[in-house]
């Protein structure tokens, strides 16, 4: 067999011949068609070593990749499916490099993955526990591009789930009867809407390969217009129970969403807290209020914050305290009641658990160690109303 240069001076791509987003150079391309199975040839601008790989290769190349993730022995079929689903999604994407490059970045992905293993878990958990024939909507609260309802979509059984709707500011109105033009300002959307050309020249969307369809909804959370509108046309209009998710959601975007549980008609809640409210709040001596809870934004709010990836404030060893207790309080304004347990798991990646029970339902704080390091926004919070599914809350 002829020897490939390693130097990939000029490339091509094959769209119908290699994996999603291989390259070969073009001294290679006579060879590679009388060739199953060509040495690889990468070109020296590509940004991630996956490019090129079979999709088992990929897979074995992203088991490497979170082999040490915090979580992954606790979570580990959870693991295991989400990997399978990024398979999925770089075989949907195939021969379209520019989407593929856009939704797999390697460390975002990885991120993603880790903080919402214990969510997909949970909702894995919900799913193989219902025994009805209603179908649940699931509401993904500043979803961003979507990474959570992706992973959910080929993980969850379709007959169990009707459809994913993605809730962020940074979506365009979607409009079914015209083409919505995409401005600076929006968050690209053609993982979901996009088309692909298959082999016979046909177009079709995206949006038709999900096995579970991913809607996108443009609302800001903060807005109370829009969590109006979405009451009167999310809520008040689905037949089928309602979960929803709010992972790594940041400052008082947290109490909105816990807002939308307690005055909703919402079967299962999922709550990852992230940042601290900024000291506006506390600036101005404002008293925070959920469901029949309330507390001082001068005990939580920080006047430190993420830029462009640094941060810039106190030490943020200085803010786990601040940070406990604002998931304390966060906890105590689920409208939920009942009488309170405390549990101490003697997993080293599960720690403690806070859980209150009563007529209304069940809800809990657990405290799942997926930060390391320096990061302590580690608190889970999950709700369920009557009624309760105890296989759900086995730990």
């Amino acid at each position: 067999m002829m020897r490939r240069s390693w130097c990939c001076i000029t490339a091509i791509f094959l769209s119908s011949s290699l994996s999603a987003g291989a390259f070969i150079c073009t001294s290679c391309v006579n060879q590679y068609q009388n060739d199953a199975s060509p040495s690889r040839c990468y070109a020296t601008s590509l940004p991630d070593i996956n490019y090129g790989l079979s999709d088992k290769e990929f897979h074995t190349w992203l088991q490497n990749q979170v082999q040490d993730a915090p979580g992954r022995n606790t979570y580990a079929s959870t693991y295991e499916d989400s990997l399978t689903a990024i398979v999925n999604w770089r075989k949907r994407y195939r021969g379209n490099p520019q989407v593929w490059k856009r939704i797999f970045k390697k460390d975002r992905v990885v991120k993603e993955l880790i903080e919402s293993a214990p969510v997909i878990e949970f909702v894995k958990r919900a799913m193989d526990n219902q025994d009805d024939d209603e179908k649940f909507t699931i509401i993904d609260l500043c979803s961003g591009k979507g990474y959570l309802s992706m992973f959910l979509s080929e993980i969850l059984p379709k007959e169990k789930v009707e459809k994913f709707i993605l809730v962020d500011k940074a979506w365009a109105i979607a409009n079914k009867k015209t083409t919505t033009e995409l401005k600076p300002h929006h968050m690209n959307w053609d993982h979901i809407y996009g088309t692909t050309v298959n082999m016979d020249g046909e177009e079709s969307s995206y949006f038709t390969t999900w096995p579970i369809p991913l809607y996108t909804s443009k609302q800001d959370l903060k807005d109370s217009c829009n969590q109006r509108q979405m009451t009167k046309h999310f809520f008040n209009k689905i037949d089928g129970p309602v979960i929803i998710l709010a992972v790594h959601l940041c400052g008082t975007l947290s109490l909105k969403a816990i807002d939308m549980f307690n005055n909703n008609q919402v079967k299962l809640f999922a709550l990852k807290p992230c940042c601290l409210p900024q000291m506006v709040y506390a600036n101005r001596g404002d008293v925070f209020r959920i469901g029949q809870h309330e507390f001082d934004a001068k005990d939580v709010c920080s006047n430190g914050q993420y830029n462009k990836g640094n941060w810039l404030g106190p030490p943020r060893w200085h803010l786990q305290p601040r940070f406990n207790y604002w998931a304390d309080n966060l906890f105590k304004g689920i409208d939920v009641g009942g009488s309170s347990s405390l549990e101490q798991d003697g997993s080293k990646e599960s720690g403690y658990r806070v859980s209150m029970a009563s007529h209304d339902g069940i809800k809990v704080k657990d405290d799942i160690v997926i930060q390391v390091d320096d990061g302590f926004q580690n608190t889970y919070i999950f709700a369920e109303r009557e009624p309760v599914t105890p296989a759900i809350w086995v730990r």
